[in-house]
């Protein structure tokens, strides 16, 4: 993941500060929440959320997630949880998240978080 993160930053394609918060979010993820980062569905769910604070940071947007998509996640039991998560991991970076971007990576969090359910 380090080495993924590594060449977003070297090709430009993310921020420096951006890249380090991140191999912090990779840390958090895995140590703290037990989630499968290292996982092809964790390399896809930390690669958005870098772009997602880059397009943040220069003011730009994607269309919403899909309302009904969002709606059925929240039906979760580890549904409050997975905002406190993605609460804390934004805490570090000096970018305020669009909000069409947010239902995107509560998404990739929640994908996490079920994956991680199956596997015990």
């Amino acid at each position: 993941m380090d080495q993924r993160l590594n060449l977003l930053r070297d090709a430009g394609v993310i921020d420096p500060d951006i890249c380090e918060g991140m191999l912090r979010v990779v840390r958090l993820l895995d140590e703290k929440w037990q989630l499968p980062v290292y996982s092809e569905q964790g390399a896809m769910a930390i690669t958005h959320m870098s772009n997602a604070l880059m397009r943040s940071r220069r003011g730009e947007s994607v269309a919403p997630l899909d309302a009904d998509l969002l709606a059925e996640a929240a039906q979760s039991p580890h549904w409050q949880q997975i905002q406190e998560a993605h609460r804390h991991l934004l805490n570090d970076f000096d970018v305020s998240l669009h909000p069409d971007e947010e239902g995107y990576l509560l998404i990739n969090l929640y994908g996490l978080w079920m994956a991680a359910q199956e596997a015990t």
